[in-house]
């Protein structure tokens, strides 16, 4: 698929917004006021389920499963961390309960 960058326009770089996840972060604010943890991070980065599917691989009836808290392996917290432009370790510290995670 072609780039839908214009000519001479440089993509952005995405590392300079990178905000580790911490008690402030705003994905943290809104599962504090009842999202869940995976709508409040695809909310925050503004992601259609399109999108979603598209840079990551992920079935889109995946992604309504585990918006229903359903377990999420490593390797799709990994697809969504490069997704979203964090650390792994990020998302695994907002799931309500570190149960489930699975290694796979």
């Amino acid at each position: 698929m072609p780039s839908r960058r214009r000519k001479g326009e440089r993509p952005i770089d995405k590392s300079q917004f990178y905000r580790p996840y911490d008690e402030t972060h705003p994905v943290a604010h809104a599962i504090r006021t009842g999202s869940r943890w995976f709508l409040a991070w695809q909310f925050q980065y503004g992601f259609s389920d399109a999108r979603l599917v598209k840079q990551t691989g992920l079935a889109p009836g995946r992604l309504r499963q585990l918006d229903q808290d359903a377990p999420v392996l490593q390797a799709e917290v990994e697809a969504l961390a490069t997704a979203y432009g964090v650390q792994p370790s990020d998302i695994i510290t907002s799931l309500p309960d570190p149960a489930l995670l699975l290694k796979e």
